[in-house]
């Protein structure tokens, strides 16, 4: 089909004419979908500590706004009480098996934003169970199910990955 140039003209100039009417028709795409956590929410766990750290970018909220989050995970923390020789001996062992939470408010910025990140720690033993000389050492921890809520708009998100583990080698050679 061949165009002369005043046609051609005319057709882009109609094209040109819908295109910004339809972008000047949508509106701000984080207002018309409202709050939503942006990308992925990741963990990442203390290779020193087993604390697990739970980032997340959250858009869509009011500007200036104050906004309550709720970080929680499955840990499972395993201790053994480890001699002065470096061993520890069977029958020693403690596990904590428990979910955590932590707790933390941010105001979003003028464009409706929050990004930010909350540790989970590792629970303490309530009491030694170690004897005499011995230390208690922190052998593993595992963390599952970790995610994130604002409890202001009830959201939820799992992190990724939603499982982290390690292994501090506090006991070498066996027990």
């Amino acid at each position: 089909m061949n165009l002369s140039v005043k046609q051609y003209a005319s057709t882009l100039a109609v094209c040109g004419a819908l295109f910004c009417a339809a972008g000047a028709a949508q509106t701000n795409p984080q207002q018309s979908y409202g709050p939503q956590f942006s990308g992925k929410v990741t963990s990442a766990i203390d290779p020193k500590t087993g604390d697990v750290k739970i980032c997340f970018k959250e858009t869509g909220l009011k500007k200036d706004t104050k906004v309550s989050y709720v970080a929680k995970g499955t840990v499972t923390a395993s201790y053994a009480c480890r001699n002065p020789a470096g061993k520890c001996p069977p029958g020693q062992d403690t596990v904590i098996k428990e979910t955590v939470t932590a707790s933390a408010s941010y105001q979003a910025d003028k464009y409706g934003t929050v990004s930010a990140c909350i540790t989970l720690k590792v629970p303490k033993v309530k009491h030694n169970p170690c004897p005499g000389p011995m230390t208690l050492v922190l052998e593993s921890v595992r963390w599952t199910d970790l995610s994130i809520t604002d409890v202001t708009n009830k959201l939820t998100a799992a992190a990724y990955p939603a499982k982290q583990s390690v292994n501090f080698g506090s006991c070498p050679g066996g027990k």
